[in-house]
Order: structure tokens, then sequence, then C-alpha cells
């Protein structure tokens, strides 16, 4: 029977581990590494995930149940930080040795379970809004094979241009969009919610409308930009709520909003997210000796914002949400 082949997907679970007592490799087949890192500045413990693709003479769902045909023993992950403050300026240097932890929360599927491993090391990456790295190069060691290295830069927070950092209130009418303008990495994505409060007799209940757009496309080469149209708030409101005697009035509170950005491999990632086909060769050029993923992503939330007086009247006096039972304030 030809032996099967099975490849860890990126974007599914990655699982890691720190031992290994089953041989399941089969000749002629030479294993590989799978590394996976996804570096966020605002979180302070980062996690690193180290895999095999393994082989075996059963079906891929058996083998990859079995904790050992998914991890290797005694391996070495070691995290360095890089600063550099420009040409001619100081750099820092910090190297961490990451530690192997079992993981009890996995969900069920069809890789090894409950028992997941993965190596974690802790460190502040930000301070006053700023990055205090730069890059992160990542190093793993694992006996009888190449030592795998992967270099990724380490993306800072998306810089909003509008809304205004000073604004409070947002302006949106017929012919006036929501304007979000900011500049950020290859991938974005804005999340905006609408908080609407339902008032009955005896309590209030707040309800959220929820928006996410996704830009990849810069302007100028400088900025992206979304817009958010008074039409597609009005069609939203009126798909997703209800005529409810019950209710004596409906109206808008906060509006939040939150801006994810990521590099070009992250970017990649997510094309890929439902899995790589073309095993041939790695598609992230930052990693050598394994298989994988390594980069950063970060974001930046703004809020809470109110919709000014205007937006407000002209919302209420829509002749499609009167029905709903919306005042200004």
């Amino acid at each position: 029977m030809k032996t099967l082949i099975s490849i860890l997907i990126l974007g599914g679970l990655f699982l890691a581990g720190c031992q290994e007592d089953v041989k399941i490799q089969y000749e002629p087949f030479e294993t590989k590494p799978v590394i996976y890192c996804i570096i966020d500045p605002n979180d302070t413990v980062h996690s690193i995930r180290i895999e095999r693709v393994f082989s075996g003479g059963q079906a891929a769902a058996i083998t990859a149940a079995i904790p050992d045909s998914l991890y290797f023993k005694n391996i070495k992950v070691t995290a360095v930080l890089l600063s550099s403050t420009g040409s001619g300026g100081a750099s820092l240097e910090v190297s961490l040795e990451a530690k192997c932890i079992e993981v009890y929360d996995k969900e069920p599927g069809y890789f090894a379970f409950p028992r997941h491993y993965l190596y974690q090391f802790e460190k502040i990456l930000k301070s006053g809004g700023r990055n205090l790295f730069n890059f992160i190069s990542i190093r793993v060691e694992i006996p009888g094979l190449p030592v795998v290295n992967a270099k990724s830069r380490i993306i800072g927070d998306p810089v909003v241009f509008s809304p205004n950092p000073s604004q409070q209130f947002i302006y949106i009418v017929h012919d006036r969009p929501l304007l979000i303008q900011w500049s950020g990495g290859a991938w974005n994505e804005v999340d905006i919610s609408f908080e609407i409060n339902e008032m009955y007799s005896d309590t209030i209940v707040k309800k959220y409308l929820q928006f996410q757009k996704v830009n990849q496309v810069p302007i100028n080469h400088q900025y992206y930009e979304i817009r958010i149209p008074f039409e597609l708030i009005v069609q939203e409101i009126d798909k997703t709520m209800k005529v409810d005697r019950n209710i004596i009035r409906r109206y808008f509170g906060p509006v939040n909003f939150t801006i994810h950005t990521g590099l070009r491999e992250y970017a990649n990632y997510i094309e890929y997210l439902y899995g790589i086909n073309d095993f041939n060769e790695n598609p992230f050029s930052n990693i050598e000796g394994a298989l994988g993923l390594v980069t950063s992503r970060s974001s930046i939330k703004k809020g809470p914002m109110l919709l000014d007086q205007p937006s407000r009247f002209e919302l209420s006096q829509d002749p499609v949400l009167q029905k709903l039972n919306f005042i200004e304030w």
C-alpha cells in the first residue's frame, strides 16, 4: 500500500509537545518540523507551536489522534528580540528560552485530544503605544535535524487618521458616510459596533449592530480607507430588528471600532486559511529548515464615540426606521 503522508494544515489547530515514544515514521519519508507563531505586540505572553509532518500506514485521522505522531522530544526553542534605533543608534538584543507547557482547553478534533503542547515566553513588547522591539528571531533545535531559523518584523499598531484621535462625535447622514482612514500593514480589517438601546417599561436592553470590512489596497500607497454609508446602517437595522409594541423607544448608544493589521505573511496566511494544497515548497520565505508560519499582527481600539445630533435626527426620521420607534435621543 502506498504510504500515506499527511501534512498539518496552517490555519487549523497546531499542536506541540515535549516527548515522543512511538515510532511513526516510515522509510523513505523524511520528517520536517512545522512552526507556527503570530506575534502580537499587545500581548505579554507569546506562544510558539512546534509540530511535525508525519507518515503512517493508516488513515490520517487515526495517526493525527496519536500525540506521539505530532511532536518531537528534547527540543530547544529560543526567541531573540531585537530593538534598533536606526542608523548609528544603539540596539538591544534579548534572548529568551521558551518553556514547553501542556494546554488543557483544546477543542475536540482530528488532532491529539485532549493533550497538546506549545512553547511560551513572557515579555512586554510595547510601552506608551510604541513597540520596544522591531524584530523577532526564533531558533528551534531538534536532535537529528537541521536547526530551524525564522525571523519576522514585529508590526506596530495601525495609525488612525480619521476619525481624529480627539474626535468625540461621529457624523453620518445620507450624503456623508462614516469615513475611517488609517495606515497599516499588508492585511487590514475593521470591526465597527453600534450600540442600540431598547427601552421597555421596566428595563433597557442593549443590542449591537456590527460591521466587518477588509481593505488590502492602499490609497496612493500611503493609507487605507473604508466608508460606512448611511443607507447601509438603515438596511442592516431594518434586517435585524423587529417591530415590538412593548418597546417604548429605541436610541443609539456609543460607537466603537477596532482596526487590525498584519504583515505580508499574515495576509498570505489569511488567504490560505482553509489549507495550503501545494506542499512542494514553503510559501513563507522567512523560515529555514521547516514549514510553517512566523509573522506579526496588531490592533488598536477607538471609542466610545457618539453619533452627533444631526445623525441621530436623520436616523430617527428615516421612513424605514420610523416603524421601529427610534428617537433622536
